[in-house]
């Protein structure tokens, strides 16, 4: 009996054991649990995405206002008195039409006075050719020569007063009336009848209509090779509701240190002149292959590129994440997003986002959906 007794204890004693080394197991690994799962949620959480394999798409928006490609001031250029105006601010005209009507008595005067003298001279002609006729009658050589003298010096005086009452004449045709250059419109006009040309400014400032209107644009040189002198483009004129869509011409473009300056012209004929023109365009981009990411998860330091991706990483108690950095050569970019053309894989996780300031390679992180 006392044999069973004991063994009967021992079986007991086992038991126990047995039972305190699995709670102490399950303790262990519940701790363990815990603890790891503690660990994670005290680790940096990060968001990430996943790069786009497509065709990668550039934009460009530039705004200016529309400006004559040809302005012409217009003033007497005699500075006569405004006489009539015959135009006005907005309209349109043909070349040679009458824009305004000046008036000069002096300058008329003057012509008059020329004009008197002019047969003035003529009557003295007249007297000398009659002392010319005497002396040779009368046989007087030194008369004669006289006579021929005097006549040859009128004569040349008669010329040079002839030259300048046509010149004067010409004056008071080419300064009685301004006419217009070209075909266009009178953008302003600031003559006033009653006084002199050009007192407040040009009398009349007139624009080429057949030569269009212009603006420019400040591209960034990244995107400056889709543009070429002569190559089309949509603009839009005007804006809201009114706005309207044209054809226009890159006619021009300049170089800067991180720009191109370039110059659209546009013709239509119910164009004013400072409407508001806007470029809005996408262009598809010539680089083959690569990856486009958002451009705020690359980043620089020195002359290194690189991303910050999620790496899995197998251990006993299942896969941690692990950030690793992976230095890239990138490609275009636009306002904001970057192709990545060498460095990373289609599927890999890019980190965008973090809860800390910075992540240091080979950190565990906690990854949130």
């Amino acid at each position: 009996m006392e044999w069973q007794h004991n063994g009967d204890e021992i079986k007991s004693r086992k038991k126990k054991l047995r039972l305190l080394f699995i709670l102490f197991v399950s303790g262990l690994l519940v701790l363990t649990l815990y603890s790891n799962t503690l660990l994670t949620m005290n680790l940096t959480k990060v968001w990430t995405i996943v790069g786009r394999q497509e065709e990668f798409v550039q934009s460009f928006t530039g705004s200016g206002v529309l400006e004559p490609v040809n302005e012409v001031s217009l003033s007497n250029k005699a500075g006569w008195t405004i006489k009539a105006i015959k135009v006005r601010a907005g309209d349109v005209v043909k070349k040679g039409q009458t824009l305004v009507v000046y008036e000069s008595i002096d300058a008329e005067n003057q012509y008059l006075d020329a004009k008197v003298q002019v047969e003035q001279q003529q009557l003295a002609i007249e007297g000398i050719q009659d002392r010319y006729i005497e002396a040779a009658s009368s046989g007087d050589d030194t008369q004669l020569r006289s006579a021929n003298r005097d006549l040859e010096s009128a004569r040349l005086t008669l010329e040079m007063q002839k030259r300048n009452l046509n010149t004067m004449k010409a004056d008071l045709v080419s300064n009685r009336e301004l006419k217009a250059p070209f075909d266009g419109i009178a953008m302003k006009v600031n003559a006033v009848e009653g006084i002199s040309s050009a007192s407040a400014g040009p009398d009349v400032l007139i624009t080429s209509s057949l030569q269009g209107y212009q603006f420019h644009v400040q591209v960034p040189v990244a995107i400056s090779g889709h543009f070429t002198i002569g190559q089309k483009l949509d603009v839009q004129v005007g804006q809201l509701d009114e706005a309207s869509m044209v054809e226009g011409i890159v006619s021009w473009m300049e170089n800067k240190e991180s720009q191109v300056d370039i110059t659209v012209t546009v013709r239509n004929e119910r164009l004013r002149g400072g409407e508001q023109a806007l470029l809005d365009l996408r262009f598809a981009s010539g680089s083959t292959g690569g990856i486009v990411v958002p451009s705020s998860a690359i980043h620089k330091e020195g002359n290194e590129t690189f991303v910050y991706i999620v790496e899995e990483r197998k251990g006993p108690l299942g896969n941690t994440s692990h950030v690793r950095k992976m230095p890239v050569k990138t490609g275009d970019s636009n306002e904001s997003e970057t192709v990545v053309q060498q460095g990373i894989f289609p599927d890999s996780p890019i980190i965008m986002q973090s809860s800390e300031p910075v992540v240091m390679d080979g950190e565990r992180v906690r990854v949130m959906s």
